[in-house]
């Protein structure tokens, strides 16, 4: 091989022979002089790419980063001789540190301390030994001259923490534990696992081009180098891959400054950060869990103001999503994980599209988002509205203050299930036939979901996130006991339930105005909302109303029961307001 073919190598043809360098390695001691003649090959062709590059360190670079010794494009990170790992011709020596690495409680691979070109690629990166600290000087015997250490964001530290985990086997079991990924047979040429077979930094960068930013092997718009590998089923038709919303300007900017200005641009860099993440767990970028969100949920980039909804004071009732932040994992069962809310136990920002008409079993806000039956298993995805609620609202008693029933129990999940003798007809729909004096065609074998009942006050943003009645009602709904009737006492019952049907009973059904117009009963004190596991239509009688009033008590003879006669016809044992119904039928 003449010095002119040499210098001539082209990239590709310079890659190859990297590649093979260290197989001719191996063999006869004669190879090392075809190692030295690949050694200049590849310091020609890498250094025709290197020049225009931040990687080329000299004078001449385009970076801010310049020598003031002419010691050559390529010595900074190789050499043909005493190099050290000898198959990447290595110049530079690495500092020995132990990293912190990345961790997370849904990772499936087996993250070690970095290997390979990682290493390599930290020996500059994190900053801890100078730029022109190398093994062997440049050509004529000069020395790098007053390079230091490497500055600036491009510094990793030894907290790796917050970046993309390397130094990991990406294999067939790897893709059989985490179910999105795609086989290492299917991922682009251009991304490529060392020769071990596990991912690198090299797997993303390319540090002989920048053809793309950083250093990256393909253009990252619209998420194209995330997805290579990272593969979320909904991903596509979700409203982070497609939105062309922009920031307007106002608050904070929810990504770099030299992202793409969409969201549909930006797609995994509106919530990640592949290096430095704020929030290393999952690589999110902001600190605070809500404002993952709230960043953009907050009339800046979307058009309907989320964020309001949750500041404290704007409303008396809403999910304190800013109370037990990062408890939220995408594996949790909901049998066993800690007490918390997050926007992401509701919505998957993989899947949900801002559709709010049922696409399939869910809304398009609720699109794949984990949930549990009405037994308390994890269901993933959930198939229905109401399994996402009842994942947080389960058979665990709620730690805030309400009424006490006879039946005691405040168990949403425990309440709808279809199994109970009586309840609203959320899991399944309507089994009763004598249920009379409905609106808005509802009938007796209807279903409603739980955001017919519990949503905005204000009714948009749609959602249960708060509201002015608690427990976050659409509207308002008095559970105390003497309360006086009206159309805004019960103004949520009659949204379906007709009013007139109430105050002027109807023939043949149970004289609910002389309870509730005459003696200012609630519909609470009798009438458990979401359901009761032992009496027909709801009746669960109330003993103490929120406030600690004394509403239901025993009789004479100590019952507080209710029984079933026939449809539509009972009998209470129970004393209410000084009034003994022992018993008292209807």
């Amino acid at each position: 091989m003449t010095r002119a073919s040499l210098h001539n190598c082209g990239p590709a043809a310079a890659r190859l022979l990297h590649g093979v360098s260290a197989e001719i390695a191996r063999h006869a001691p004669t190879a090392a002089l075809v190692l030295c003649l690949l050694a200049a090959c590849w310091n020609a062709a890498a250094q025709t790419s290197v020049a225009r590059t931040l990687h080329n360190l000299t004078a001449t670079g385009p970076g801010p980063t310049k020598d003031t010794q002419p010691a050559g494009t390529c010595v900074y990170c190789h050499t043909p001789h005493n190099s050290n790992p000898t198959p990447a011709l290595w110049n530079r020596d690495t500092s020995g540190v132990t990293y912190q690495i990345y961790s997370s409680s849904s990772m499936q691979a087996t993250v070690n301390q970095p290997t390979g070109s990682s290493r390599l690629c930290l020996s500059c990166h994190d900053g801890l030994l100078a730029l022109g600290n190398l093994r062997v000087t440049g050509h004529k015997g000069s020395a790098p001259g007053s390079l230091g250490t490497m500055k600036g964001r491009a510094v990793r530290g030894t907290d790796l923490r917050g970046d993309h985990p390397v130094s990991f086997s990406y294999d067939a079991g790897l893709v059989a534990r985490r179910r999105e990924l795609l086989p290492p047979e299917a991922l682009p040429r251009s991304l490529r696992l060392d020769a071990s077979g596990q991912m690198q930094c090299t797997t993303c960068h390319d540090p002989h081009e920048d053809r793309n930013p950083k250093f990256l092997r393909m253009n990252p718009a619209n998420g194209a180098l995330c997805t290579s590998c990272h593969r979320q089923q909904r991903w596509s038709a979700s409203s982070h891959a497609l939105s062309m919303a922009r920031w307007n300007g106002s608050g904070i900017s929810p990504w770099p400054a030299d992202a793409p200005q969409t969201v549909a641009a930006n797609a995994c860099g509106n919530c990640h950060r592949a290096h430095a993440a704020p929030h290393g767990e999952r690589l999110l970028a902001q600190a605070n869990e809500p404002d993952a969100c709230n960043i953009c949920h907050s009339a800046t980039v979307t058009g309907k103001n989320i964020a309001a909804e949750f500041a404290s004071g704007a409303k008396f009732s809403r999910h304190p999503i800013e109370v037990a932040q990062w408890l939220h994992t995408p594996n949790e069962d909901p049998a066993t994980m800690p007490r918390h809310v997050a926007c992401a136990d509701c919505h998957n920002p993989h899947a949900a599209t801002a559709a709010l008409t049922a696409s399939g079993p869910l809304p398009g806000p609720l699109q794949d988002a984990v949930g549990a039956d009405v037994n308390g298993t994890r269901v993933a995805p959930a198939v229905a509205e109401y399994q996402v609620c009842i994942k947080c609202h389960d058979a665990r008693e709620p730690p805030t203050p309400g009424a006490t029933r006879v039946e005691p129990t405040r168990s949403v999940r425990a309440k709808i299930n279809p199994g109970n003798a009586s309840f609203h007809p959320i899991a399944t729909v309507g089994r009763n036939p004598s249920t009379r004096g409905l609106l808005g065609g509802y009938t007796a074998a209807s279903q409603i979901g739980c955001i017919d009942c519990h949503n905005n006050s204000e009714r948009a943003p749609r959602g249960a996130h708060a509201s002015r009645y608690a427990p976050i009602l659409e509207l308002n709904y008095s559970a105390l006991d003497m309360t006086a009737e009206s159309p805004v006492a019960y103004d949520l019952c009659y949204k379906c339930h007709d009013r007139n049907a109430i105050v002027s009973d109807l023939p043949g059904t149970f004289p609910h105005r002389v309870h509730v117009v005459k003696a200012q009963a609630s519909c609470a004190s009798c009438h458990d909302a979401h359901g009761s596991r032992a009496n027909a239509h709801l009746i669960n009688f109330m003993t103490r109303d929120a406030s600690g009033r004394a509403v239901a008590g025993p009789t004479a003879t100590g019952r507080v029961d209710y029984q079933t006669i026939s449809p539509g016809k009972g009998t209470c044992y129970v004393k209410c307001h000084g009034v003994d119904h022992n018993p008292l039928s209807y």
